[in-house]
């Protein structure tokens, strides 16, 4: 008997993105960045998981996952490997793989930037250049013009907020900045890449479905009666959840450093695309200078292997929050967990799909659900160290295997919900 059963018609799948699976991504600024030795024990993505050239096998797991949906991301510097240079057998190799996901009856949401730059765009200054804004607009028409019988839905960039944290203030992402002013630039400048997308998208298929994939996270003070751990988790709610969103809802950016009118940026979005992994503790610490910003994991939390905290009421409170802000459709474009032995991963997905059909049940229009990942993959500046797939890879043979969660991802999808005898078996 299915205990929670999704709306007719929803959409489940996966998702990945191109550097991490593709293989042989050499002309961007994360292949430069791994040739420096700059990824966890100096790692390079090198074939990944070849899915450049194992796409059809791939699909075929998706297939057999009983999923009607995937998300992956098209490669600016393959498309586009030189300024004004457009690569016609790289536009035709993503048009075969759309075209076999529609034949396989797979609705595929097509990602245009994820967190990789061309090196050419990397050496201008990046998303620091509002050049970029242009670049990104000219190859954002070509990919479109040329996939528009293939795709409805449509992401312009991936976690605008994350990268803009990850490259331009945290400094673990190339090319590793630690300035608040040059990640509210970076931010800025992306506003307006995704409103100016938002536009000629809809130039080109009136009615595409547009939107970002926004990572949100949850921040809870350390203490809650402090003051100043409040003062803190309010700063990094508005920094990282809010400043972007607010301006492609309204059309106003406002950050520290910089206020701006954006009146195109308004309502650029038809549905929201959420990626939720997890929550921080955070609070004032007078030793970080010069944010004095601590975050924190309790000990005692349950934690993936990627030491993030697995927090499934999280998962609800961003959807709930989220939707009472855009008040438009929302798709989960990423959720999942780090575990390589797969011990964690079945509760993981059940036990966050309940929170997000807690959501729908109260009236939050969610249409889809893509976990990340598909399969094991590069992972970012960690290397091959964290394994997020549902599908195991072994990187030397290439190999795929089925883990007990991505069996368990097929009987969801199969049923349109979980059943009785997943919460017996997993949730008791």
């Amino acid at each position: 008997m299915i205990r929670y059963a999704f709306p007719d018609g929803f959409f489940w799948g996966t998702a990945v993105s191109s550097h991490q699976v593709e293989g042989n991504n050499t002309n961007n600024d994360w292949w430069e960045f791994e040739s420096q030795g700059k990824v966890k024990n100096k790692e390079i993505s090198g074939n990944a998981c070849d899915h450049w050239n194992k796409y059809e096998e791939d699909f075929q797991i998706i297939k057999e996952m009983k999923n009607n949906a995937f998300r992956f991301s098209i490669e600016w510097s393959r498309i586009e490997p030189s300024l004004g240079i457009f690569d016609g057998s790289s536009i035709e190799h993503y048009k075969k793989m759309l075209s076999s996901l529609r034949n396989r009856e797979i609705e595929p949401f097509v990602t245009l930037h994820h967190f990789t730059n061309p090196i050419w765009v990397a050496r201008e200054g990046g998303w620091l250049n509002e050049k970029t804004v242009d670049y990104f607009l000219k190859y954002v028409e070509k990919v479109v013009k040329e996939y528009k019988d293939l795709v409805r839905y449509w992401i312009t960039i991936n976690e605008p907020n994350a990268y803009a944290f990850a490259s331009y203030l945290m400094g673990m992402f190339p090319p590793q900045e630690k300035s608040l002013l040059k990640m509210i630039t970076v931010l800025n400048n992306m506003v307006k890449a995704h409103a100016k997308a938002y536009e000629i998208i809809h130039e080109i298929i009136p009615d595409a479905m547009v939107s970002i994939a926004y990572n949100v996270m949850i921040f809870d003070p350390i203490n809650p009666s402090s003051f100043f751990d409040k003062k803190i988790q309010n700063f990094l709610d508005r920094l990282y959840n809010l400043i972007f969103l607010e301006t492609i809802l309204t059309g106003k950016f406002s950050a520290p450093f910089k206020k701006e009118n954006i009146p195109y940026a308004k309502n650029t979005i038809d549905y929201l695309g959420i990626n939720y992994y997890t929550r921080l503790h955070v609070g004032f610490d007078i030793k970080t200078f010069p944010f004095f910003v601590k975050l924190y994991v309790p000990e005692n939390a349950e934690k993936s292997d990627f030491g993030w905290e697995i927090y499934p009421e999280g998962f609800y409170k961003v959807v709930k929050r989220f939707w009472e802000m855009v008040k438009k459709p929302i798709i989960i474009t990423e959720n999942g967990i780090s575990d390589a032995k797969d011990e964690k991963r079945p509760k993981y997905l059940l036990s966050h799909l309940i929170e997000l059909h807690r959501a729908i049940q109260e009236g939050v229009k969610v249409l889809g659900y893509l976990h990340w990942s598909l399969m094991d993959n590069f992972e970012w500046a960690e290397g091959f160290s964290q394994r997020f797939g549902l599908i195991e890879v072994d990187f030397k043979t290439q190999e795929r295997r089925w883990r007990n969660s991505g069996k368990i991802y097929k009987n969801i999808s199969e049923n349109n919900g979980i059943s009785d005898e997943l919460i017996e078996k997993y949730l008791k």
